[in-house]
């Protein structure tokens, strides 16, 4: 039969299993069988841990504090109960005695091996009042305690939540890399334990960026601790949950933070509470209302979470409740409101960003356009400098994210100014802010490698999501994905190329820029020529946008090849749409165009705009790179006299092996892989070696994580991951894919993808299609582009050749010349 020190052992794993009711029977079956006054302290005690989670706090610490009166017990069963006051005191909100409570308990328990444990507690409570470095100090020591291999779990805790402290900092990459290193731990240690990991790593994917998935993470978290019936762990987790939503779906934010109000509150946590109030006033904000019912909400609130302890909070809805005073045009009070924020380099970067849109709102409003400037470009610069820190494009991409509204705001002055030549400027600086961080080429990682093989195993056997292998595939996923991230960056970030340097190319290339920026829901074109530069105010981007998707379905669909009415019915309907969309976008620009060739750098709102086919660009040399800078770094890539070239069939594709071998007769010596020889290792081997790379095959574009699109070869899929695993990189790309052009647009209006992935890794052009492109068309330009680039042609004009040549009733051919296009 067992002991009462057995019972209450078991009784303590069946509370880290959530079986509360099972725990407190052997609890009571303990107490009977012992009449020791530290055991019998230590049984109470973790009864009142029940009744907390249980949400009767109160009840919990006022239990706490009659064992402390109890005569007879050891310094480490006290240095135990005010241990477990601490945690309550935190649940509740009252941070200040909760770390009162820790530090009188690490005093007692420092010769005790608990000691690791309340380290790790007082350390989660200075990360919730964000002092990060406190934080670093607690958890340091805890690993050092906790080496040997006696206490795994615990050393797990300790890495997990020094994770969470380098998230504080900003530093994302170590955060994953030490919740990874914990999780193998922890997460099959119980559904609760994996909860409150994937709630952490949630954070870490919303500072990244990636909130779609933070999302699901915590709503399966928020449903594991509701499961166990830990209330309030379960309101933390929604918390969380509200927050993450706010960017995109406020009246969820509201709906969710409402109910983890109404929880806290049964829980008696007050301050948690007023965090989640402070959340529902931050959607109205963002949904627009200004009254001043709002306004004075705001402010009580941000007193209220300043004496919680929650400066954090306070602060993000102080600079919220300013932007609300700009709109009411009270800006002495809007003025006010932000000098109360204090903000440093240990702020974390949304905080510091906010910060200066907020700024920039009061100096505009005020009539400073020059100080409004100022702090974008302040906001930018500190957006850029934590930006270049990591090396994977996956990262860079979805980080700009937060610096989007500061972008938007630099135009939108630029364009209030009235100059052209700053226009230019902030077009470049608010226009793909991955091209302006330095890329740099990660180092080989083998396992990665062996990843990305297996990857392509279970890509070919299509397995069923819910079977061994699909559940393995996903995992698959998610760790290429991640372990991409864990990249350095250059740390190097490269100013916008002035305007002068650009019009000196533009003249000697015969070229004029084109750069079409929407602000406010409206299309306005930058257009530099050599000899000046204009801003034309084009349309309402709405109508354009539409249009876009039309033709978008008519180009896939006349790529089918059809035939007869119904084909004819979609070549007029797309002409039409066509021409709907040059009046928009281009006949406006001709008179300024003249003839030369252009240089487009679109918004990416404009994203899988087919604009060789627009009336006014047809027929001309265009070429789309991520900006003008990045054009300009791009010519002065050097290319071989005498390149080397490889072309790649993939797999059941009907015309690919007569356009790899068309294509390659016009080239001395080019390696042709074809069948069986075009697997994957092969295809990577001849990457490394050749100048000229054509791609030919099926593709795949998930719109979800754009760097898994790939094209199939032999043996499988070769992902845009596999391309940062190549040691050189190709000059020149051409993907001759039904959907390897494909981009998605992210949340900062970063246009990610195949074409996107190559141009990180150093390629210096890329030809492929935003659309579907018939197999005929694909197989007569790209032989013909490869022909005329073989005699001398700059990839651009010979793209704009090729196609001219195609019959009057060919299918159309969409394809871009993406990069330095000559």
């Amino acid at each position: 039969m067992p002991d009462a020190p057995q019972l209450h052992q078991r009784a303590v794993t069946l509370i880290n299993d959530g079986d509360f009711e099972g725990s407190a029977a052997l609890l009571a079956e303990a107490r009977g069988l012992t009449e020791d006054p530290d055991l019998l302290a230590r049984i109470d005690l973790t009864a009142a841990y029940i009744a907390s989670q249980q949400g009767a706090m109160r009840a919990g610490i006022e239990r706490c504090h009659a064992l402390l009166d109890r005569r007879g017990l050891s310094a480490e069963t006290r240095g135990l109960i005010w241990s477990q006051l601490g945690l309550m005191h935190k649940h509740v909100g009252d941070t200040g005695t909760a770390l009162a409570d820790y530090t009188t308990a690490i005093g007692l328990l420092q010769d005790s091996p608990e000691l690791s444990r309340s380290l790790l507690n007082r350390a989660s409570l200075h990360l919730q009042r964000a002092d990060a470095a406190s934080a670093v100090s607690d958890l340091t020591l805890a690993v050092d305690l906790l080496s040997d291999e006696d206490a795994p779990e615990r050393r797990a805790r300790a890495e997990h939540n020094l994770g969470y402290a380098r998230l504080l900092t900003g530093d994302l990459v170590g955060a994953l890399q030490a919740m990874d290193t914990a999780r193998s731990v922890l997460a099959p240690l119980s559904a609760v334990s994996r909860a409150v990991g994937e709630q952490d790593r949630a954070e870490v994917l919303t500072a990244a960026g990636r909130a779609s998935e933070a999302v699901i993470a915590l709503e399966r978290a928020a449903a594991a601790y509701g499961d166990h019936g830990l209330r309030v762990y379960q309101a933390e987790c929604e918390l969380t949950l509200s927050r993450t939503l706010l960017r995109d779906d406020t009246a969820e934010a509201r709906k969710v933070a409402q109910r983890a109000a109404r929880r806290f509150r049964a829980a008696g946590s007050e301050g948690q509470a007023l965090r989640s109030d402070a959340v529902v006033t931050l959607a109205e904000i963002a949904e627009g209302r200004s009254s001043i019912a709002v306004l004075r909400r705001a402010d009580e609130l941000a007193v209220l979470l300043k004496h919680h302890g929650h400066r954090r909070d306070a602060a993000i809805l102080q600079l919220q409740a300013a932007r609300v005073a700009i709109r009411r045009g009270e800006l002495a009070g809007a003025r006010e409101r932000i000098n109360r924020v204090h903000v440093t380099e240990d702020s974390p970067v949304a905080t510091r960003l906010l910060w200066r849109e907020v700024r920039s709102d009061l100096a505009r409003a005020r009539g400073d356009r020059r100080h409004a400037r100022d702090h974008v470009r302040a906001g930018l610069a500190d957006l850029h400098a934590w930006q270049s820190s990591f090396g994977s494009l996956d990262l860079q991409s979805t980080l700009v994210g937060h610096g989007r509204a500061l972008a938007l705001q630099g135009l939108r002055l630029a364009l209030e100014e009235g100059s052209p030549e700053l226009a230019y400027e902030w077009s470049e600086r608010a226009r793909a802010l991955v091209s302006r961080v330095t890329p740099v080429r990660p180092p080989a990682d083998e396992r990665l490698a062996a990843e990305l093989t297996e990857l392509r195993v279970l890509h070919a056997a299509d397995p069923s999501p819910h079977s061994l292998d699909g559940r393995r595939l996903d995992d698959l996923r998610d760790r290429i994905r991640e372990k991409s991230w864990y990249g350095d960056g250059s740390g190097e970030v490269g100013e916008p190329a002035a305007i002068a340097e650009v019009q000196a190319e533009l003249t000697a290339t015969d070229a004029c820029l084109l750069a079409h920026i929407v602000v406010d829901d409206w299309v306005t074109a930058v257009v530099v020529t050599g000899r000046g530069a204009h801003t034309v105010r084009l349309c309402e981007v709405g109508p354009v946008s539409g249009d876009l998707d039309r033709i978008s379905a008519d180009l896939d669909m006349a790529a089918s090849q059809l035939a007869g009415p119904f084909a004819a019915a979609i070549r007029a309907s797309l002409d039409e749409r066509l021409m709907v969309v040059s009046e928009l976008l281009v006949t406006p620009l001709l008179s300024l165009v003249g003839d030369r060739r252009v240089v487009l750098t679109p918004s990416a709102q404009l994203a899988g705009t087919p604009w060789t086919l627009l009336p006014g660009l047809a027929g001309r040399p265009v070429t789309v790179p991520p900006s003008a800078t990045r054009w300009l770094e791009l010519r002065r890539t050097s290319r071989a006299e005498r390149p080397r070239v490889g072309l790649v069939a993939g797999p059941n594709v009907a015309r690919a092996e007569e356009e790899v071998s068309r294509a390659a007769a016009a080239w001395r010596g080019a390696t042709v892989l074809t069948g069986a020889g075009a697997a994957a290792d092969r295809v990577t081997s001849l990457a490394t070696r050749v100048d000229v790379l054509h791609l030919a095959g099926h593709g795949r574009h998930p719109g979800d994580n754009p760097l898994f699109s790939a094209i199939d070869l032999a043996d499988g899929p070769w992902f845009g991951y596999d391309i940062d695993q190549l040691p050189h990189t190709p000059h020149t790309v051409v993907l001759s894919s039904c959907e390897l052009g494909r981009a998605s647009v992210r949340s900062g209006d970063e246009v990610v993808g195949m074409t996107a992935a190559w141009l990180h890794a150093g390629a210096a052009c890329v030809t492929s299609s935003p659309t579907l492109v018939a197999d005929d068309v694909a197989c007569e330009v790209l032989a013909g582009w490869h022909r005329r680039v073989a005699g001398g042609a700059e990839p651009a004009d010979a793209l704009a050749d090729a196609a001219a040549a195609l019959p009057a009733d060919a299918a159309p051919s969409p394809f871009l010349s993406f990069g330095a296009g000559w």
